[in-house]
């Protein structure tokens, strides 16, 4: 199905060919990733080495198809988005846009939000000299895709350009769920649970010169496609005796439900030139959830520095993701609790809770540096090391572990180009 709208949509234009301009463009990512571990990081990424990590292809069509009025599709190939193995085709943009106002630009169809700095254009790596955006911010959106509709106003101050962009849509997508097995025991499995997202947000952006300074405040609210979300995991006392006193679980299949979860994000971000060449960068995002307990409620933040000296840009940057206290402090009370009497039952069940609680606690510090060899390519090479505090859910944990207090390097290799 994916295939085959893709190709719908590619062609679309092409009875018209004799009447519209075209412009065709097109950009990708060749990446290398391996770190020091044997369990994957961020699904993809262990010691074997994987190209699957930070590799992307992409091709843009943008028509005018009369003054003022224009669409713009972009096809995109990476891996599957809702399994651990395999690559798939997607439509990335399939918009039509019309400008009645030379500031003012109207859009309507399947869009990517301007959540953060880089994430309209998150792809397309010679556009940033990171190796890969920090994992721990451009992760906390679970997605930045819409189908719907954007304006963006623009008008000038004496700062410098000011624009507003707000938007409202709907979207599908699957949230990665990772389940341990005792030691011993079948596979750990990945489960991707699809999910509808629909909300809206507005964005106020100010650039003066290559400084740029953004605001943004969203509202999310999702549903699960197959059934209701949990919304807590009470704590079940189990019989005295045989068990002591206080003992019990927390029962997955007692959990309160709710149909929904609505979620607010703020966001904040900034990057700003310095003397002698360098460049500071940072941003903060903030995502509170209502109606779920799981680690969708957190705060992430990075800031770099880097500058640039010829055709080199050194860089540097600390990122950090952290699950709200309440999640992490319930995410703790699970993985500790015990019983006098050992069952296999009450501690898979413990497990899957844990590994539900979706919880990180997390910092990166990358060193890295990128050579523009020349307007349409950029080498990049970077060493990330990665630790965590209580658990990190982008750690895929060995069978009988956890992700506590991990330390791990990753080492990537990547050539961006444009075309």
């Amino acid at each position: 199905m994916r295939l085959r709208c893709l190709f719908a949509a590619l062609t679309a234009f092409s009875p018209l060919a004799g009447a519209v301009d075209i412009d065709w463009s097109g950009f990708a990512t060749v990446g290398y990733a391996i770190s020091d571990k044997p369990y994957r990081y961020q699904r993809f990424v262990d010691e074997g080495g994987t190209f699957a990590r930070d590799s992307v292809l992409g091709m843009q069509l943008d028509a005018r198809l009369a003054p003022g009025l224009g669409a713009t599709v972009q096809a995109r190939l990476a891996p599957a988005d809702d399994k651990d193995s395999g690559w798939e085709p997607s439509l990335a943009w399939a918009f039509l846009s019309w400008r009645p106002l030379d500031d003012l630009l109207l859009r309507a169809g399947k869009l990517r939000i301007p959540l953060m700095l880089d994430t309209e254009n998150h792809d397309v790596g010679v556009t940033y000299p990171f190796a890969r955006l920090p994992t721990e911010v451009y992760s906390t959106a679970p997605t930045s895709d819409i189908f719907g509709a954007m304006f963006s106003k623009a008008w000038w101050g004496s700062p410098g350009e000011w624009s507003l962009d707000g938007y409202y849509g709907r979207i599908g997508a699957h949230q990665r769920l990772y389940f341990r097995a005792a030691a011993g025991q079948p596979e750990n499995r990945a489960l991707y649970d699809p999910t509808r997202m629909k909300g809206g947000g507005l964005v106020l952006s100010l650039r003066h010169d290559d400084d740029v300074y953004r605001l943004g405040v969203h509202r999310i609210e999702t549903r699960r496609r197959h059934g209701t979300i949990n919304a807590d995991f009470p704590f079940t006392p189990l019989p005295s005796p045989p068990y002591q006193p206080g003992e019990g679980f927390y029962d997955i299949s007692r959990a309160p439900q709710s149909a929904r979860s609505i979620s607010r994000m703020l966001t904040l971000g900034a990057t700003v030139g310095l003397p002698a060449a360098f460049r500071l960068s940072g941003e903060y995002v903030r995502l509170l959830s209502e109606g779920a307990v799981n680690g969708w409620e957190r705060w992430a933040a990075y800031t770099a520095l880097s500058r640039s000296s010829g055709a080199w840009t050194p860089y540097v940057y600390y990122a950090r993701m952290q699950s709200g206290s309440h999640v992490l402090r319930l995410y703790e009370a699970v993985v500790d609790n015990r019983v006098s009497i050992p069952s296999p039952l009450i501690d898979a069940s413990q497990r899957a809770v844990a590994d539900s609680l979706l919880a990180h606690d997390q910092s990166t510090l990358a060193l890295g540096t990128s050579y523009r060899f020349n307007a349409s390519t950029l080498l990049k090479a970077e060493w990330a090391h990665t630790r965590t505090g209580s658990v990190s859910s982008f750690i895929d944990a060995p069978a009988g572990r956890d992700s506590a207090s991990s330390r791990l390097n990753v080492f990537s290799l990547s050539a961006s180009f444009t075309y």
